[in-house]
C-alpha cells in the first residue's frame, strides 16, 4: 500500500501541476465511493459522495482539473484498493474530513 501511495506522489511531484494533490486524490476517490455506493444500492451515499465531489470542482474554474490527471488517480486508487480492500476508507475519511 506505501509503494502504491509512494507511486502516486511520485508522479505529481515529477509532474508541474496548479492544483492542490490532496484536492485531486479526494476528487478520484469520491468518484470511486459515488459508483461503489451506486453499486451498493446506497443512492443516498452515493449522492452525498458526488456533492462532495461537485464542492471541490465548483472551488475552481472549469478545466482545473485535467481530465487525464483525474483518471490517472481513479485507476491508482482503484489499483491499490483492489490489493486492499481497507485501502479506500481511509482516504474517504481524510477527503470528508480534512479537505473543503
Amino acid at each position: 500500500m506505501i509503494k502504491i501511495l509512494a507511486s502516486i506522489f511520485l508522479f505529481f511531484s515529477s509532474h508541474l501541476y496548479a492544483y492542490d494533490e490532496e484536492e485531486i486524490i479526494c476528487i478520484a476517490t469520491y468518484e470511486l465511493a459515488k459508483n461503489f455506493f451506486l453499486e451498493m444500492k446506497d443512492k443516498k451515499t452515493s449522492q452525498e459522495m458526488e456533492m462532495r465531489q461537485q464542492e471541490l470542482f465548483n472551488k475552481y474554474d472549469e478545466g482545473h482539473f485535467p481530465q487525464d490527471d483525474i483518471d490517472f488517480m481513479v485507476t491508482e486508487i482503484h489499483y491499490a484498493w483492489s490489493n486492499n480492500f481497507d485501502f479506500l476508507p481511509p482516504i474517504l475519511e481524510n477527503c470528508v474530513e480534512n479537505i473543503n
